[in-house]
């Protein structure tokens, strides 16, 4: 099934570092293809909000049809830069802990249900385990981000 304490450790672990950075450093953009602090997390909310959908429908059945997330193009048309950061940091923060809630609570019967899109069929359990490794690597991500700015 699942590692919850896993889990928990790593929205605990990028909370902490959204509260320690300096609000002054987060909308800097090194180049024009390197994610601002600020992006990194708005790609972490698209990542939460569409996760979030499919957690959910996925415990009703198996899900067709459903679009793939493009993360370029959600950045791009949200404009996370323009936008407050402490309203960022709270948003994916509850978002995470919304999702932590309802992981807690899926069904083992549930596991096995099924998001096809292309060749690429993936089960719930499969998806909430990927879920939890996207956000370990951007939370380094971040990190290393958060280095090169202040650097």
């Amino acid at each position: 099934m699942f590692d919850l304490d896993t889990f928990r450790v790593a929205v605990d672990r990028l909370h902490e570092l959204l509260r320690q950075t300096d609000a002054a450093n987060v909308g800097i953009q090194l180049s024009s293809d390197a994610w601002s602090l600020k992006e990194i997390v708005g790609h972490l909310i698209d990542s939460a909000s569409n996760n979030h959908q499919r957690f959910v429908r996925l415990q009703i059945g198996n899900l067709e049809e459903f679009p793939a997330y493009e993360a370029e193009q959600w950045i791009r048309i949200q404009q996370y830069n323009r936008m407050d950061w402490g309203m960022l940091k709270d948003l994916w923060l509850h978002f995470n802990t919304l999702i932590l809630a309802l992981v807690e609570r899926i069904p083992q019967k549930c596991l096995t249900n099924t998001w096809y899109f292309g060749d690429n069929p993936r089960t719930l359990e499969w998806l909430v385990n990927d879920y939890y490794r996207h956000l370990r690597w951007h939370t380094d991500h971040y990190q290393r981000r958060a280095a090169e700015i202040t650097a």
